[in-house]
């Protein structure tokens, strides 16, 4: 008798290891069961607003992919084509390298070529100014996303209160004899509007740093543009003549 459950013990200790498996895969069967629509259907008016308040997100996150390009800041065609005009002075090549291109590479060209009278110390402020106004500009228009960021937790948050308040509601109308599975219910309905918040918040203030970079990296390029195609021309070691130098 000792010796045949000797042979049947690793057997048995088989199908436990087998019957391990088998439970955890029905545990995560019943998991992914969860219909999540519904789930953040259950917020109420709470995951409305947020859906709404992450739709708004979305279109200016797409706005910013579209305009927050090299191409509407600092196109290299035109970098190249300024550069070429300055070394050779050619204003009137600035200004139709310039022409039809909204860039605000383009606005810095027509306001070089155009101003080219006046000292180069008020040339290169107005030319900051041109750039800081561009730039202030662009960087306003990331704010919504920055108030996306901010109001999402905050709204998930008051979905969560409001949710824990009607589930305590229900545990002082049961009374002991309440369904733990409706407390469950009100706590889920609760917790996933702050779930909500979080997942629109999160990618929203990475979208807002992102495009805040990058804008402020399109301002430090324009500086040094603006100075590179001044220096061969307007700088007062470089705008005497080969002729006045003898």
């Amino acid at each position: 008798m000792k010796r045949l459950s000797l042979i049947l013990l690793p057997f048995l200790f088989v199908q436990i290891l087998m019957a391990q498996p088998a439970s955890i895969e029905l545990e995560s069967d019943a998991v992914g069961t969860i219909d999540w629509v519904a789930e953040v259907l259950k917020g109420g008016a709470t995951s409305i607003v947020l859906l709404l308040v992450g739709f708004v997100g979305l279109v200016f996150f797409i706005e910013r992919m579209i305009v927050v390009r090299r191409a509407n800041f600092i196109p290299k065609h035109l970098e190249l084509q300024l550069r070429e005009c300055a070394e050779r002075s050619d204003f009137d090549g600035m200004s139709a390298a310039c022409k039809g291109n909204m860039s605000v590479l383009s606005s810095v060209g027509n306001y070089i070529a155009s101003h080219k009278h006046i000292p180069f110390e008020i040339l290169a402020l107005g030319g900051s100014d041109l750039i800081s106004r561009a730039v202030s500009r662009q960087q306003l228009r990331n704010y919504p996303l920055a108030v996306v960021a901010t109001i999402s937790p905050l709204l998930g948050l008051l979905g969560t209160i409001i949710g824990m308040i009607e589930s305590f509601q229900k545990v002082a109308l049961m009374g002991d004899t309440g369904d733990a599975s409706v407390l469950a219910d009100s706590i889920g309905k609760a917790l996933i509007t702050t779930a909500l918040g979080l997942i629109i918040a999160i990618p929203s203030l990475a979208s807002y740093h992102f495009f805040k970079s990058k804008i402020n990296s399109f301002g430090i390029r324009l500086e040094e543009t603006m100075d590179s195609l001044m220096s061969p021309w307007l700088h007062a070691e470089d705008a005497q003549t080969p002729e006045s130098k003898e």
